[in-house]
C-alpha cells in the first residue's frame, strides 16, 4: 500500500513537467539548442508523460493488489517501465539531434 502511494507521488512531478513541455510553458536549454525544438519538445514531453503514467498505474496496481503478488507485480512493472523508457529515450535523443 505504502509503496503504491510513494510511486504515485513520485510520478506526479514528471507528469507536471511533461504537461508544461507539451503546452510550451517551459522551454529548457537542451530543447532550445536542438535543431528542431518543436519536435524535441513533443518527444521529450511524450517520454515523460508515458513513463510517469505507467508509474502511476503501477502505483495504483500496488495499492489494490494483495501483498503476496506485490513482488511479482513490482518486478514486471518496473521491467515494463524500463523498456518503455529506453525506447522513448532513444527517440527523444534522436529528436534532439535531428
Amino acid at each position: 500500500m505504502l509503496a503504491g502511494i510513494l510511486l504515485v507521488a513520485s510520478a506526479l512531478p514528471g507528469i507536471a513537467i511533461g504537461l508544461m513541455l507539451l503546452t510550451g510553458k517551459w522551454d529548457p536549454v537542451s530543447i532550445r539548442a536542438a535543431k528542431d525544438p518543436a519536435r524535441a519538445r513533443a518527444t521529450t514531453a511524450r517520454l515523460l508523460l508515458v513513463v510517469d503514467a505507467l508509474l502511476v498505474l503501477l502505483g495504483i496496481a500496488l495499492m489494490v493488489t494483495p501483498r503476496e503478488h506485490g513482488l511479482l507485480l513490482t518486478v514486471v512493472g518496473i521491467g515494463l517501465v524500463t523498456l518503455v523508457t529506453t525506447v522513448l529515450g532513444v527517440a527523444a535523443v534522436k529528436a534532439n539531434k535531428a
